[in-house]
């Protein structure tokens, strides 16, 4: 087939105009190309390097966080310990209670041995029941105080665990972003993980990521710092004022202690005074009772020659038995003996009666001497003693 010179020139017009435009499109695309390639590999360094700088940021900010969370969970650390060594204080405290209630009882059962009238409720009896009432009170103070000390201290370990949980997180995400920080287009274990754009592996947002931190460090520092400084606080005035309370009981107690037994021995000093007494007054009474024995005895005689002496005159005869001057005195002379015979007998039943009466009370004043002397043992010796200082240690080596 044969065609025109025109066809001819036409065709190749027209391969000239096909191949004009593909370069043309070609150039285009080239251009386009470049343009496209400057522009994502200036948008890649400027994406790259905008993660690397907010990768740092966020290294910065977890490392500060970090070193508050360090610092909150060293203070916690510390504060707790403190706080263990004011509970072995306030422990040491309550076991030195029994000291002085050991004495205050032993006191108690001791005077349980008085007799007769000085088994008496007296002061020193009330105020040893004060004492007991005072330290078993401070007793159970210490042990509830004793109960908020173990309970914070529990409280300060969970705080402890927060914030060390919290550290451990930290130094995982530290570890994983400071790998990725350092992470380059070189780098040997780079490689692609398809789809990982799409999984939502956050579990928070910065807002509520720092709120996270500031929340446990803020909790240790009130819930757990400052409660326990209070606490460190309240244990250490709560032993201070019990020292003090239970011995100003103790000195009351020992005062009237010091004070019943001077009034027993002032008692104890008048009963002997009076036994005394007593007994010279026994000894001039029976020196009395012999007097009166021998003054009965010495109006025998005189009564015998008077009444001998009527009877006599009775054997007058006739007109001589005569009513006269002696008769009369013989008479009245044996009635004056008669009546001070009697008045001798009654005054000897007298003073044998104030003899008894006497010889009584001399018994009793000896068996109430005895009374006060075992009153006097007890308080002085058994009691007393023992309590000449108040057996309570605050610490040891530390004397209250």
């Amino acid at each position: 087939m044969s065609h025109t010179h025109e066809e001819w020139s036409e065709s190749n017009i027209n391969h000239y105009q096909s191949a004009h435009s593909s370069r043309t499109k070609s150039e285009r695309i080239r251009n386009e190309a470049d343009t496209l390639m400057a522009n994502c590999s200036s948008k890649t360094q400027r994406s790259q390097q905008e993660a690397n700088n907010r990768l740092g940021s966020r290294i910065e900010d977890c490392n500060s966080w970090r070193a508050d969370l360090q610092t909150e969970l060293d203070n916690n650390i510390r504060e707790n310990g403190l706080l263990k060594e004011t509970k072995s204080e306030l422990e040491h405290a309550i076991a030195e209670t029994e000291r002085p209630l050991r004495i205050n009882m032993e006191c108690i059962k001791n005077r349980e041995a008085r007799i007769s009238i000085d088994l008496v409720k007296d002061e020193v009896e009330n105020s040893l029941e004060r004492e007991v009432e005072n330290i078993k009170t401070y007793q159970q103070r210490m042990q509830k105080m004793l109960a908020k000390v173990n309970q914070q201290i529990e409280t300060n370990h969970s705080m402890q665990d927060k914030l060390h949980g919290d550290l451990e997180h930290k130094d995982m995400a530290l570890e994983i972003d400071r790998d990725c920080h350092e992470m380059h287009n070189d780098a040997i274990d780079i490689k692609h993980h398809d789809g990982v754009e799409e999984e939502d592996v956050s579990g928070s947002v910065p807002q509520s990521w720092a709120k996270f931190s500031k929340n446990n460090v803020e909790e240790s520092q009130a819930a757990g710092r400052a409660a326990t400084r209070q606490l460190r606080y309240d244990v250490n005035n709560l032993i201070n004022n019990a020292a003090s309370d239970m011995s100003v009981h103790w000195n009351k107690t020992n005062r009237a202690f010091t004070d019943r037994i001077s009034e027993t021995q002032d008692a104890h000093r008048n009963l002997k005074s009076n036994l005394i007494l007593t007994k010279n007054e026994i000894n001039d009474m029976e020196k009395y009772i012999e007097r009166l024995k021998k003054a009965l005895s010495d109006k025998e005689p005189p009564l015998k020659v008077a009444e001998t002496r009527l009877k006599k005159r009775t054997q007058r005869p006739e007109v001589e038995a005569c009513n006269d001057q002696p008769h009369s005195k013989l008479v009245e002379e044996v009635r004056e003996l008669k009546e001070s015979i009697k008045n001798l007998q009654q005054k000897l039943s007298d003073s044998e009666t104030a003899h008894q009466e006497l010889v009584g009370v001399k018994q009793k004043l000896e068996s109430e001497i005895k009374v006060k002397k075992n009153s006097l043992l007890i308080d002085q010796q058994k009691c007393l003693s023992n309590r000449r200082n108040f057996p309570y240690n605050i610490l040891p080596n530390r004397y209250y």
